[in-house]
């Protein structure tokens, strides 16, 4: 039976506003170094009735999120107006409903109620529950926010309250991890401050380059604090920082155990493996299943794979059961598929080959650990990273995970595909803009990139395109040739 006490537990500011402090995610916060405060927790507005979802990976911060929003609307509002809820112990959606009105019942004043629902697509038929209250008059003067580490059903429930979420340009949201630039913000502020992001990709040579500098150069054209002379006086410091970051990925748990000890704990790469294979395991998915689609994935990374391909190196014989299980993956934030773009529709083609990246490269390192039943992750993980084909497949990984920040849906690529041509020839990125222009993007992460590696790019984009190197910085009109970390520092909010 619930009661209010119950609900006191996870509420503790409910007795007094200071009491959020001892609330164990904040806690957590003031025994770590790096404490990440999500640009998303700024995009909610606190003042209208509006239902909001908030979708992520699992342990990327959603619940810390929330709490520091909560902090922050403690400031200005009555503790008990403000009410979070996690769905771990709540299985059905009458739970849902009796929890909810004996809260809402509780609450006895005018003020604007914030109600916060953790994790609720653990509750079957959850809608429902919310529907219910809706009809009844008794989410007048809320605002809602539920989040969920499952893309797809998040997503798909949401969709049949039309009319009851209020109006918000975006009332779906995403937390991805941690960016590059964040990262760099946390361990260089100063340094990462000399490299001014762009506000519109699609603008981007007139935004970095003087309007002087439209041909041909080295960049010389640019005054001291440009992009190029900094990444130069700064190159052994971001090579250093990228490489970090190759290992930590953007889960600010692996970033905080990383600077504190030199090394990321076991128990950390244990805690996401958990998560994950628990998570699937409650979705009815074997774990043996999902083992070899990982080993496939890993084997496969950035080259072009089939679902029947993996079907047959695999047992599990059938590539709708494939198929079914990528689809799991990539709700659940761990796996994105890239499909194949029509130059001509410019969508992307279901029937053709894939590739199939990991959402974050930390998560390469959970799962080829897991998959190579290794010891020590983070020592092997340090080994693997003076492979030079291996990091250039991070890399583009890496740059993946940033280009899919443009994606309106986890599990449709509508904005980021890949070109293929007739003859085998490969584009690793084609993003299509608002306005429906194609630019191209290529990783060469090695020595020695020159705009003759744009060959490929031009059958895409004859005027625009950019090459990510090693170390190459070049520029020739809409034609840009940027080091890895430049791109990622610079494109912060890509496209």
């Amino acid at each position: 039976m619930v009661n209010i006490e119950l609900l006191k537990e996870q509420n503790k500011w409910w007795i007094a506003k200071e009491k959020i402090d001892e609330d164990v995610n904040i806690e957590k916060l003031n025994k770590v170094k790096y404490v990440w405060h999500p640009e998303v927790i700024d995009s909610f507005d606190t003042e209208k009735d509006i239902i909001y979802t908030l979708r992520g990976s699992r342990q990327v911060g959603k619940t810390t999120a929330l709490k520091l929003l909560i902090k922050r609307l403690l400031t200005k509002n009555q503790k008990e107006n403000i009410c979070y809820l996690t769905c771990n112990n709540i299985d059905t959606h009458r739970e849902l409903i009796e929890v909810l009105q004996i809260y809402l019942e509780w609450v006895n004043n005018a003020g604007r109620r914030y109600i916060f629902i953790d994790e609720i697509t653990f509750v079957k038929n959850w809608t429902r529950a919310i529907k219910h209250l809706a009809d009844i008059g008794l989410l007048q003067k809320c605002t809602i926010i539920l989040t969920g580490s499952n893309s797809h059903d998040l997503k798909y429930e949401v969709e049949r309250m039309p009319g009851r979420r209020g109006e918000d340009p975006v009332l779906d949201k995403i937390l991805f991890p941690v960016t590059f630039r964040e990262y760099m913000g946390f361990v260089e502020p100063d340094m990462v401050s000399r490299f001014t992001p762009l506000e519109k990709a699609a603008d981007f040579s007139r935004r970095l380059l003087p309007q002087t500098v439209r041909e041909r150069s080295s960049l010389t054209g640019f005054t001291a604090d440009s992009a190029k002379n900094n990444y130069v006086f700064y190159k052994k410091e971001l090579r250093k920082y990228l490489d970090n970051f190759l290992l930590t990925g953007g889960f600010i748990q692996a970033i905080n155990s990383f600077v504190s000890d030199g090394r990321i704990s076991i128990d950390v790469y244990h805690q996401y493996l958990s998560w994950v294979l628990g998570d699937l395991a409650k979705l009815g998915r074997k774990e043996t299943f999902s083992r070899q689609i990982f080993e496939q994935v890993i084997g496969s990374m950035t080259a072009n794979i089939g679902f029947d391909t993996i079907a047959k190196k695999t047992s599990i014989g059938s590539h709708l059961t494939v198929r079914d299980y990528l689809d799991v993956m990539e709700s659940n934030f761990i796996l994105k598929i890239l499909y194949q773009i029509d130059i001509n529709k410019k969508t992307g083609m279901l029937r053709k080959t894939k590739k199939i990246y990991f959402q974050d490269v930390f998560l390469f390192w959970v799962f080829f650990g897991y998959v190579f039943g290794l010891s020590d992750y983070f020592e092997s993980s340090k080994s693997k990273l003076n492979d030079a084909i291996l990091k250039s497949k991070l890399i583009e990984d890496l740059i993946m995970s940033h280009l899919m920040r443009m994606e309106d849906s986890v599990n449709w690529s509508n904005k980021v595909f890949f070109f293929r041509a007739a003859n085998q020839n490969e584009v690793d990125f084609v993003v299509r803009l608002s306005n429906d222009e194609l630019v191209p993007i290529e990783v060469k992460y090695k020595d020695g990139v020159s705009f003759k590696d744009f060959r490929n790019l031009e059958k895409i984009n004859k005027s625009k395109g950019i090459v990510i190197s090693k170390e190459d910085f070049l520029a020739d009109g809409d034609k840009f040739i940027f080091p890895a970390e430049v791109f990622l520092l610079v494109f912060d909010k890509p496209f």
